[in-house]
């Protein structure tokens, strides 16, 4: 959310903040395909592990791409959204692995509920470090957060097994649910009527 102050603040020209931000996003959605077959075939949990190492690691050379010029900060933010951008659909669809219809909608409120405290706090939090430690801190402070995200899910795994059924992984977008809508509009549209009538 404070991309844009974090190209600046790195040298970047407003040509390469566009190419930025659309490398963070576009890969970010690429990643949904194999996120959601790994997420389909293994533990969610294992998956949801994976992705936070994968994002530590991309959290460590966007750091290191800032110091060394603006050229390797998009392909930097391509590998940081392909990293995180899957990280909520996964741990969304595990979460519904475990309710009933019933419960459901309260999932769906809660989920929203915590990702917009998240989505609020943030900023604030990531735009005060940014001018008091520089502009690579945000990314520093997402990089911590993963670890506890790993460690919760070794523990969770310790805890219960995975339910042998479950939910098909569903691309959950952070940011326009309309978009989600619409592969799901597309596999309704191709399904074959239930009753075998047109």
């Amino acid at each position: 959310m404070i991309g844009v102050v974090y190209g600046r603040e790195v040298g970047l020209t407003d040509q390469r903040i566009d190419l930025f931000l659309a490398a963070f996003v576009a890969d970010g959605a690429i990643a949904q395909s194999p996120a959601g077959r790994l997420a389909d075939k293994y533990d969610r949990r294992c998956v949801l592990i994976w992705f936070s190492v994968l994002g530590i690691a991309s959290c460590a050379v966007t750091v290191g791409s800032a110091g060394v010029g603006p050229g390797l900060v998009p392909a930097a933010a391509a590998l940081f959204g392909f990293a995180t951008f899957p990280i909520y659909s996964i741990a969304a669809a595990h979460a519904h692995d475990f309710a009933n219809s019933s419960e459901r909608v309260e999932l769906c409120v809660a989920i929203l509920f915590f990702f917009a405290v998240g989505a609020i706090a943030s900023p604030l939090v990531a735009s005060a470090l940014l001018e008091a430690l520089g502009p690579t801190s945000p990314f520093v402070l997402t990089s911590a957060g993963h670890p506890m995200l790993v460690g919760f899910g070794l523990v969770r795994m310790l805890a219960r097994p995975t339910r042998a059924e479950r939910t098909r992984y569903v691309y959950a977008p952070r940011i326009s649910f309309l978009i989600g809508r619409l592969p799901r509009k597309g596999r309704e549209a191709k399904a074959p009527p239930k009753d075998g009538h047109p």
